[in-house]
């Protein structure tokens, strides 16, 4: 290459060049600078996203948490009214109107630190004679709620929901078994045939012995058209995927004991259900609700034509509450509904319509009671569904009866003296507990808990103190609104703790002398057909061989029974009782369960059986666009 090609090239200053390249610094910089500054800025928007996401989930459990503490709130209102109609203690907390705020910017607590609150305003949107529905509005608000805010201090997140509740009445699902026992269950001898199922809140023992516990399908509800009836909701609670009518069996709240000689689907493993939730008993303490519901259906009942008694006896004058009442073929007691006597029951003889008789005391069966128009046969032919189905299409409309009692049932001659030593021994029995001293759960001889060693964390420390434990209202009950009319902060709460049959008054064990009549067997005492010239003893209208009720049988308190012959002791109904004292001596004793007790409330016996309250059934939830408690202040 020449010199002169290379001296032809033209250079720029070196000025010139470190323009060029600070420029491109300058470029890249500000490139490098937008860049970092997207990346901070993305990620301040998403730490904030993220916060807020995170504030909208904590807003979303405290509004919750407000939901699950007005629930509480209605199940208080419901224990603290035991006695009666348990949606009165619903209803009651809206005599001042369709809604209450019983809590407003309740402070959610991490240890000393305040991380949010709630407020809570319920309302009754729905009632019927036996059902409400209720509307829990719930605001969670982070961190404070808009009362609790300082001035100038800005409202962060929040969340609403509405929740609608349904509450409702029900037979109680002990009808759901030929033999519910609230306490230890027993089944000690060979001869013993449940045509059904049976349950235990304790310990069920079969003590080795070979007795029958058939089982029964159970179904949610059952449609009558007047002419068939068809069960529905198949409960395969054996979990075999099938619906073949072998479900059922043995259920107890401990463990089933010693049954590796029972017979029936109640013998098989799946059909046996160890530590299943207790079922609460039904509360006839106070039967008012039952007068109202009985004197609304204008009921009656009649002796050959006669009427002995209208919706309530004991409520008008010259009425003792006491009634006797002894049915013949010819002239039998004819049922026309519940009715509900105020005092004891004497009931024997031949009985023929529907109803039931409820008894503020004692009810006495001192020989057989049967049905006139009974069902053909006690039960279906089969477990199948179809066999139930037929069964109860035959017999819907025959002869039903429901012997329902606040206090005992008592069966036989109890003034016998083979009668008083069987029972009694029985009565006295450890195993065999009654006295309200049974601990947090109810239930005897269980001190031990169910790990069966003392010391642990489920000891039943309470059973056998000595000492009556039971809730008391308090001052905050007084605030809330959830203290019944006719009670006052510091007394007791009637079915609380070990108040087992829920009268709010400690009670010992029963014996012999609780089977004691009010008074003589005379027309003074005794209202029903008593006849003029009364009678001298008991025996004189009572046998040890009584070996037939056709009733369901219900007390929670006890049933006793000493019973003789040579024929079985059959019960065609139920038997349902806090304890037993049944002592047969007859070639067998059987339990016939009326499968029209199935179904609930679209049952047969749906209107007659002592009533629960049904759990709780969410019908609606909503997340709410507005705040529907920000503006509540809470009235002086």
């Amino acid at each position: 290459m020449s010199k002169r090609g290379i001296k032809g090239l033209r250079r720029r200053p070196a000025s010139s060049r470190e323009g060029v390249a600070l420029v491109s610094v300058l470029v890249v910089f500000v490139s490098l600078a937008g860049l970092a500054y997207a990346a901070l800025m993305t990620s301040t928007i998403e730490v904030n996203e993220s916060r807020r996401s995170v504030d909208k989930v904590r807003t979303k459990f405290l509004a919750e948490s407000g939901y699950e503490r007005g629930l509480e709130y209605l199940a208080s209102a419901v224990s603290h009214n035991a006695l009666g109609n348990p949606l009165d203690g619903i209803n009651g907390l809206f005599a001042g109107g369709e809604s209450v705020t019983p809590y407003l910017g309740e402070p959610v607590l991490q240890g000393p630190t305040q991380v949010g609150a709630y407020s809570v305003t319920i309302n009754r949107v729905a009632q019927t004679a036996d059902s409400v529905d209720i509307e829990i509005k719930s605001t969670g608000y982070l961190p404070l709620a808009p009362g609790a805010l300082a001035s100038g201090q800005a409202l962060g997140d929040w969340e609403a929901i509405s929740v609608t509740v349904h509450y409702e009445l029900g037979p109680s699902s002990v009808f759901d078994y030929a033999y519910f026992i609230n306490n230890w269950g027993w089944f000690y001898g060979n001869t013993i045939n449940a045509h059904g199922n049976v349950r235990s809140n304790g310990q069920f023992d079969v003590a080795n012995y070979t007795p029958l516990v058939a089982g029964q399908a159970l179904y949610d509800s059952v449609n009558w058209d007047g002419t068939t009836a068809s069960l529905v909701g198949y409960q395969d609670d054996n979990e075999d995927g099938l619906m073949d009518g072998n479900d059922g069996g043995v259920w107890s709240a401990w463990d089933i004991l010693r049954a590796s000689g029972l017979q029936g689907n109640g013998g098989k493993a799946p059909n046996q259900h160890e530590f299943s939730e207790s079922v609460p008993m039904p509360n006839l303490t106070d039967l008012s609700g039952y007068e109202e519901a009985a004197i609304a259906n204008n009921t009656t009942l009649s002796i050959g034509g006669v009427q002995v008694s209208d919706a309530v006896f004991g409520d008008d004058a010259g009425e003792t509450g006491n009634l006797y009442l002894e049915g013949t073929l010819a002239d039998p007691i004819e049922l026309n509904g519940s009715i509900v006597a105020q005092g004891d029951v004497i009931i024997k003889g031949y009985v023929t319509g529907q109803g039931a008789i409820y008894s503020g005391g004692n009810i006495y069966c001192p020989e057989s009671v049967m049905y006139v128009n009974g069902p053909g046969n006690p039960l279906p032919e089969g477990l199948t569904q179809a066999e139930s189905e037929a069964w109860l299409a035959d017999n819907w409309g025959d002869d039903f009866l429901g012997l329902f009692a606040k206090e005992s049932i008592v069966a036989g001659d109890f003034t016998d003296n083979t009668w008083r030593y069987y029972v009694g021994h029985w009565m006295a029995n450890s195993l065999n507990k009654s006295i309200e001293d049974a601990g947090e759960d109810g239930i005897p001889n269980t001190y031990a808990g169910l790990d069966g060693i003392v010391g642990t964390a489920d000891d039943d420390v309470l059973e056998g103190d000595g000492i009556f434990t039971i809730e008391y209202y308090t001052q905050q009950d007084l605030e809330l609104g959830l203290i019944p009319e006719g009670s006052s902060v510091d007394d007791p709460i009637p079915g609380t703790g070990e108040d087992i049959d829920g009268d709010g008054v400690f009670d010992d064990g029963i014996t012999l002398s609780d089977l004691d009549l009010p008074g003589s067997l005379n027309q003074g005492t005794w209202g029903g057909n008593m006849p003029v010239a009364g009678f001298g003893d008991y025996s004189d209208i009572s046998s040890l061989y009584a070996n037939q009720l056709d009733a369901v049988l219900y007390t929670n308190h006890t049933f006793c029974q000493t019973v003789l012959g040579s024929d079985p002791m059959v019960i065609n109904g139920a038997l349902v009782s806090r304890n037993e004292d049944v002592v047969y001596g007859t070639p067998a004793f059987d339990i016939n369960y009326d499968i029209r007790l199935l179904g609930g409330n679209s049952g047969m016996a749906g209107d007659l059986l002592p009533q629960t309250l049904n759990a709780p059934r969410i019908t609606r939830w909503e997340v709410l666009r507005n705040d529907p408690n920000r503006y509540i202040e809470v009235q002086p």
